[in-house]
Formats: structure tokens, C-alpha cells, sequence
């Protein structure tokens, strides 16, 4: 005997944004990837060699402060202007964006369509203890505080002497229909 289930659109909506959230895992960004994106923010060429390609940059005016935001992606499109910006549409199960906000200070932060791609990302940078770029080693530090893991990465001084924090990757966290991993910068 065929049934037909009536969902609500609630019902609908978790349903949908569990499949978006637990693909199996194929993301193949790493910590080398996501070092071209915060160092190389403005020069989006070699930005773009880190397995995301520069989308836009979009950005609001005050009074005050100018805004400026780049974007950086795949598996996502431009949605409508908002108020801090264009809101990023995913359009494939391991959709993933970048994006580096300068105004006043610096902030910056990945979004991953998938939870596991997101696992996946923090597994790769927590099983390195440095990694090289631009001719510079950086080095990774797991802090685990009441409110989960941190992760420091640090760059080592040119004469090899001692280190400087450049970013901390926060713990993952549910943010509009993305995981979102927050940047907080240091440099």
C-alpha cells in the first residue's frame, strides 16, 4: 500500500539542512590553503591557488570606517546584498567559502556546507605541527579550553628565534546553513 507523508516545512528544512550538513566527507582544503588565503588576500591570483577562487569583494561605508570584504570559493554562488554584504548561496554538498573583512581591525573566517568537510579541515591542520609557506614555517598549537579547541598558528621569526601568533582558528560552529570556522587575526 503507497503512503503519502505530509512534512512540514519545518520538517522539510531540518531534513534538507541535515544532507547539506552530513555529506561524507571530500573536502580537499588544507592548512597550506588556507595560509595562501590570509596571507595573500589582495592578490588574488596566487589566493586563488589555494583550491578557492576569488568570487568578489564587496564591503558598506560609514561615516566612520570603510568595509571591505574578499570572498573566496567553491561549490557557492552570490545571493542578494544584505547589510554586511552579498549572502553566499551553496550550491553543492561541499560548497566552502572564504572570507577576509578589513575595517577597523581584521577578521576572517571559513564556511564549510558539510560538517565532516569541516572535521576534515581541522583533522588535517591538527595532524601537522608546521607547515611551510612563502618561505616561512608556521607553526600549529592545539589549546583546549572549556570552550573547546583553539588552534594557534604561529610564524617563526626570520632569524629562527622565537615565534609570533598570525591567527587562531576557533572551534566550528552552525552559523546560517554553513559550519562556520572564525579567524581571529593577529597581523
Amino acid at each position: 500500500m503507497n503512503r503519502i507523508i505530509k512534512l512540514s516545512a519545518f520538517t522539510l528544512g531540518v531534513i534538507l539542512c541535515m544532507s547539506f550538513t552530513q555529506a561524507p566527507s571530500e573536502s580537499d582544503f588544507t592548512l597550506q590553503g588556507l595560509l595562501k588565503l590570509m596571507t595573500q588576500t589582495e592578490d588574488f591570483e596566487e589566493a586563488s591557488t589555494s583550491g578557492l577562487e576569488f568570487l568578489f569583494e564587496d564591503g558598506y561605508e560609514t561615516e566612520d570606517f570603510e568595509s571591505v570584504r574578499y570572498v573566496y570559493g567553491r561549490g557557492v554562488k552570490q545571493g542578494e546584498e544584505g547589510p554586511d554584504g552579498y549572502k553566499i548561496i551553496p550550491t553543492s554538498l561541499h560548497a566552502i567559502y572564504f572570507t577576509y573583512r578589513l575595517d577597523t581591525s581584521r577578521s576572517a573566517s571559513l564556511y564549510f556546507a558539510s560538517e565532516n568537510d569541516a572535521e576534515q579541515f581541522i583533522q588535517d591542520v591538527l595532524s601537522q605541527d608546521s607547515e611551510q609557506y612563502g618561505g616561512k614555517t608556521y607553526l600549529v598549537h592545539p589549546k583546549d579550553t572549556e570552550d573547546g579547541q583553539y588552534i594557534y598558528i604561529d610564524r617563526v621569526y626570520d632569524d629562527g628565534d622565537g615565534s609570533t601568533t598570525e591567527f587562531v582558528i576557533y572551534p566550528p560552529r552552525l552559523e546560517d546553513g554553513f559550519i562556520r570556522i572564525e579567524l581571529e587575526v593577529y597581523s
